[in-house]
């Protein structure tokens, strides 16, 4: 075999991949692999992601001549014995059996996808026993649920597996399961599946980074995957045909494709979601330009008639201007990772999920927003701004595990719906003066908020303000009906008036250890362990202590009440005894 000039192989990824990936591969010794170069072409130029890569480029091409494990049992043998009841699908019916066992909204893009079953050889795994399997609290890729129910695809031109997941994408890199290596199911199975089918593709019993795949021989990066096709920063590819974008005029904006000559949109993956939508509309009919960032010089500004719309690192967005825009659909930029802006001053309605799972947005400004739809701007870990002055009313699952959310003021904002303001950990102020109503599972696990002012609450519905732990003080004068599971284990809380309260459900004030004053002078309606388990508790007024009598598990507050009624006795009987002898010395000395 000739002898590999590593001096030229540094050089030539060094002009692909840069300096610092090129001081990666030169350090690990890995400049002498044959044909590097085209190994690594859709790599990109990150050295910490090559560096991940190292023990993958090095199993695979340095030791390439390990010997793979031989079997002569066909794959879904192998998949007996692994517990698993396995099938080859030839036809849709075949393709969407196994729906039954997913979660709604976690279902595999496979089920979506007419065409898979013909482009790709798919075989469907189920464990035994898969619909006894519950998920887990703290889901993880390969735990017992996310591998009970597995689909195991190859691409029919050979160089690509993915083995799918039953989380699908509640979990990271669900494509990925088992590290899309067969041999990690059952020993043998990738061999196996490479004679059944009469296919090859590269795998490796090393952890894949994330955002990769093995393409034939290739390492391949990508952004995003959508409906199974996988969108790098300047190309895509499904199955194993990459495709390049074509650098004079076309511009990767995350999962679309923005042609400069024509103003048109390309949506690969086939989602005609409002992202799309709204793409199509502001770059239609326009004169496109494209700048680079005086600031970075990887940051590509896009213009349509002089106007910037938005701006683009590596294929991904990271900044977005809508000026004119009123009205936005669901799944609005669902699945962006690198947004940081966003400027929208006219914007009025959003439908579900908008700017969900965005990781890098900091600040949001919505000065006109109006209405929003289910899970707004959930699940985004970093922002700790947010204003939208005129909003009146959310549906569900609003700010949800914003966990660097530190002050909120919502001051038009009247009801906030199911499961809102969820688990928001840095969240230390929050101003909502007009609001009336809290739905179910609302206001939890919010760690820092120290003080709650609800002046206009008439309603909170069940497992509400739970696990505050630092909540100290509480004012809510309107407060009239409680439902399940409210305030339970806010450790700080020591006081809690509440004049207008009138009806109360389960577990109400359950576990707060520090409490010891608690009044609801209007109170007439309770339900089980009212005020259990409050062991520092030495005052309470309620208006019909008869009601303490409905449930056992309330008669540790009788038993206080008795104390109280001794107590307040023998107030009296010393105030009245007192009261007798001043009178007497009066008479004595007169």
């Amino acid at each position: 075999m000739k002898e590999i000039d590593t001096g030229l192989a540094f050089k030539q990824i060094k002009k692909q991949n840069g300096e610092a990936v090129a001081k990666v591969l030169r350090s690990e010794v890995l400049l002498d692999i044959p044909n590097l170069v085209h190994i690594l072409e859709f790599a990109g130029n990150n050295p910490d992601m090559i560096k991940a890569l190292v023990p993958v480029i090095r199993e695979i091409y340095k030791n390439k001549n390990t010997a793979e494990y031989h079997t002569d049992k066909s794959p879904l043998a192998l998949l007996d014995e692994a517990g698993y009841d396995a099938f080859v699908v030839t036809t849709q019916q075949q393709k969407n059996s196994i729906k039954k066992y997913y979660r709604p909204g976690e279902e595999i893009c496979t089920l979506r996808d007419p065409e898979r079953h013909i482009k790709y050889h798919v075989i469907h795994a189920i464990k035994r026993g898969a619909d006894k399997i519950n998920p887990s609290e703290n889901p993880e890729r390969e735990d017992e649920y996310g591998t009970s129910v597995i689909s195991i695809q190859i691409a029919k031109t050979g160089g690509f597996i993915s083995i799918k997941n039953r989380y699908n994408h509640t979990v990271n890199n669900p494509d990925a399961t088992f590290n899309n290596n067969p041999d990690n199911i059952i020993l043998g199975l990738s061999t196996s599946l490479k004679k059944y089918f009469d296919v090859n593709f590269n795998t490796s019993q090393y952890e894949m980074p994330d955002n990769f795949r093995i393409l034939h021989d290739q390492f391949v990066y990508f952004n995003y995957e959508v409906n199974n096709t996988y969108f790098g920063p300047d190309y895509y590819f499904s199955g194993s045909t990459i495709t390049k974008l074509n650098s004079d005029y076309e511009v990767m904006m995350d999962y679309y494709i923005l042609n400069i000559k024509t103003g048109t949109v390309q949506d690969i993956a086939g989602l005609n979601d409002s992202t799309y939508k709204i793409f199509q509309n502001i770059f239609r009919n326009k004169k496109i330009t494209v700048r680079t960032s005086p600031n970075n010089k990887h940051e590509r500004m896009i213009y349509a008639d002089d106007t910037h719309i938005l701006s683009v690192e590596k294929g991904e967005i990271t900044e977005l201007n809508l000026p004119t825009i009123k009205n936005i659909g669901d799944a609005f930029l669902i699945r962006n990772k690198r947004l940081k802006k966003i400027y929208a001053p006219k914007l009025e309605s959003v439908g579900n999920d908008f700017l969900a799972n965005n990781k890098q947005l900091t600040e949001l400004d919505l000065p006109s927003l109006k209405t929003v739809g289910h899970c707004f701007v959930s699940d985004n870990t970093i922002i700790n701004k947010f204003n939208a002055p005129l909003l009146k009313k959310t549906a569900s699952c609003f700010l949800r595990d914003n966990r660097g959310l530190t002050i909120l003021e919502l001051p038009s904002l009247r009801i906030l719906a199911d499961y809102c303001l969820h688990k928001n950990v840095s969240l230390s102020k929050l101003y909502v003066p007009k609001l009336e109503e809290i739905g179910y599972v609302s206001l939890i696990s919010n760690r820092n908020l120290i003080e709650l002012d609800l002046p206009n609450v008439r309603i909170i519905d069940t497992c509400v303000l739970r696990d505050n732990k630092d909540l100290a003080q509480f004012n809510a004068p309107k407060l009239e009906k409680i439902g399940n599971y409210v305030m339970s284990n806010n450790q700080n809380l020591t006081e809690l008036i509440l004049p207008s309260l009138q009806e109360v459900g389960n577990d109400f004030l359950f576990g707060n250890k520090k409490l010891k004053t608690f009044c609801a002078p209007k109170l007439k309606t309770i339900e089980r362990r009212f005020l259990a388990s409050n062991t520092e508790l030495t005052d309470f007024v309620v208006e019909n202590k008869d009601m303490l009598h409905k449930h056992d598990s309330n008669r540790r507050l009788i038993m206080i009440l008795a104390k109280n009624k001794l107590k307040q006795k023998l107030k009296d009987n010393f105030s009245k005894m007192l009261n007798t002898l001043t009178h007497n010395q009066t008479l004595k000395q007169n």
